[in-house]
């Protein structure tokens, strides 16, 4: 499977992992593909620096996790002095920005839908709606973004500037497209076509993809019709224990939406043998 290794410049890159590979292993392979030494680098996964002795499996490490990459300055000093001379809390001044920009915003719609979507604050609102776009084709030039009821937001201002937080509310509004002055036509917002997401199943242990397609307001547990559905057209047999769901490290609620989940077209979704106590 892949991951991604975020480094402090705003860089990333993808490398190839085995499921039962340690923390240490992982940073052979930085080593090998990046010549950065394994003394120094630090890897860190939501918000945990990871031990060597760790492993993918007890680190909840997932196919698309990002990891973030902490380089020691002394490397950089070493190979050009003039051009890395940082010091360690200047470093950490730097990363933590990063780190924390991350947060989960909720989107209300004008049918009362909802749904939450992961953003950077240190996005711009254009940047924002643009990514609506991508996951639901909401037309750019016709959102409007409201926060605190009445408060427009400004495609040029950064996220950041609006002082949001975990789980602020955003209202959508899609403004009705303009007609031709004296056409006698009246403005009215069409009724939006919604994209239909194909994501990714990965049976126990990444042994067989499959692809469904489904709506992003479908409900998780669709996934188990459709699973049966395609046991049937194909030589596979469903878990007689049981299975459920994870995406993005997380236990997915299956009595919730896939647009709920934040789950975007080529997602992986993991689905893994048993049951989760107290689960849907």
């Amino acid at each position: 499977m892949d991951v991604i290794i975020e480094t402090q410049k705003g860089n990333s890159f993808t490398i190839e992992i085995g499921y039962f590979d340690s923390v240490f292993e992982i940073k052979e392979k930085i080593e090998k593909y990046k010549e950065i030494p394994i003394s120094q680098q630090t890897l860190v996964f939501n918000g945990n620096v990871l031990n060597d002795n760790g492993d993918v499996q007890s680190c909840i490490i997932l196919d698309n996790s990002r990891l973030q990459l902490i380089v020691n300055p002394s490397y950089y000093s070493e190979k050009n002095p003039e051009k890395f001379k940082v010091d360690e809390e200047e470093q950490k001044q730097q990363l933590s920005p990063a780190i924390s920009a991350k947060t989960r915003l909720l989107f209300k719609l004008q049918n009362h839908q909802q749904f939450s979507v992961d953003v950077d604050l240190n996005d711009s609102v254009e940047q924002l709606k643009e990514k609506l776009h991508e996951i639901d084709g909401y037309p750019v030039n016709r959102l409007a973004l409201y926060v605190n009821g009445n408060h427009e937001l400004q495609d040029h201002r950064h996220l950041r500037e609006y002082e949001l937080t975990d789980g602020s509310e955003i209202e959508v509004s899609i403004r009705p497209p303009s007609t031709p002055t004296g056409s006698g036509m009246t403005n009215h917002v069409p009724t939006m076509t919604v994209k239909k997401l194909k994501v990714v199943v990965l049976t126990k242990c990444g042994t067989k993809k499959i692809i469904l397609e489904v709506n992003p307001t479908d409900k998780v547990q669709v996934l188990r019709s459709e699973l049966e559905k395609w046991q049937q057209r194909v030589n596979y047999q469903l878990p007689p224990e049981g299975y459920f769901f994870i995406y993005k490290q997380n236990v997915m609620e299956e009595r919730e939406t896939f647009q709920w989940h934040n789950v975007h077209s080529g997602n992986f979704i993991e689905m893994f043998n048993g049951s989760v106590s107290g689960g849907s």
